[in-house]
């Protein structure tokens, strides 16, 4: 289990490419934080809301299938 997580104080790292790094790795919650920021300094960028839906999902069905499991 990877028990390494972003925190407040990483905010150096709260990019797009490094959500794009931390999706890749499949960390999908930590990308999905970064990108929730980025929406929020970002409201109209669509590309981002995508992805947070696309994550969004993605994080449900990972969580579901460890609880399952």
């Amino acid at each position: 289990m990877d028990t390494r997580r972003i925190k407040a104080g990483d905010d150096i790292f709260f990019t797009l490419s490094m959500a794009e790094v931390l999706e890749k790795q499949g960390r999908l919650e930590d990308a999905l934080m970064i990108y929730k920021i980025l929406a929020d300094t970002s409201p109209g960028d669509k590309r981002i809301q995508e992805r947070m839906e696309r994550l969004t999902k993605m994080a449900k069905l990972k969580r579901s299938f460890y609880k399952e499991g």
